[in-house]
């Protein structure tokens, strides 16, 4: 072998180390990111399904939406409590931040009384657990970490409770007239 080609194979070799070094890294980094993401994405679903719940045990006029928000306040204020510990566990900090999305939401829902509210709210939490249903099956499934995994698992089927018990209410709530 030419000293050419042994500087093209050493150059070569090196250079696939460093890929895979750098893959390995890079994949190392992305993996508790996923899971900390998971973390603060549920975190802060929880916050703002409490805080809607208290807007909604103000502004409802169903008796079922005032016994759901009960419900999504004290279910979802448990599952904030745990999401909280087991990120302190996985030395994850979270954001308490509120996005614009969700504070022009509450700002809307703060004005709305009666029917309109509950057609509103119970909408948005059908929509809500849903979503959430699919971020926990999805951490459930794909997650890396052992205990961000199982604790998602365990929350799936009472986020499919939800939507259930939201859409029966939605069905009660009367519909507006037109003329």
């Amino acid at each position: 072998m030419t000293w050419k080609k042994k500087i093209i194979c050493i150059a070569l070799a090196s250079l696939c180390l460093g890929i895979g070094i750098t893959f390995a890294q890079t994949n190392g980094m992305q993996e508790p990111f996923r899971d900390r993401q998971f973390l603060q994405n549920a975190t802060i679903s929880s916050a703002w399904k409490i805080t809607l719940g208290e807007i909604a045990l103000r502004q409802a006029a169903s008796k079922d939406i005032k016994e759901f928000s009960k419900i999504m306040m004290a279910d979802q204020g448990q599952i904030y409590r745990d999401l909280k510990r087991l990120a302190k566990r996985k030395e994850a900090t979270l954001s308490e931040d509120i996005d614009p999305v969700h504070r022009n939401t509450i700002a809307f829902l703060s004005q709305e009384y009666g029917a309109a509210f509950d057609r509103n709210y119970i909408s948005l939490m059908i929509d809500e657990h849903q979503r959430d249903a699919v971020l926990y099956r999805e951490e459930s499934e794909k997650g890396l970490d052992a205990d961000v995994r199982a604790f998602a698992g365990s929350i799936v089927r009472k986020l499919e409770e939800y939507v259930g018990m939201a859409k029966k209410i939605l069905l009660d709530i009367p519909k507006p007239m037109l003329k």
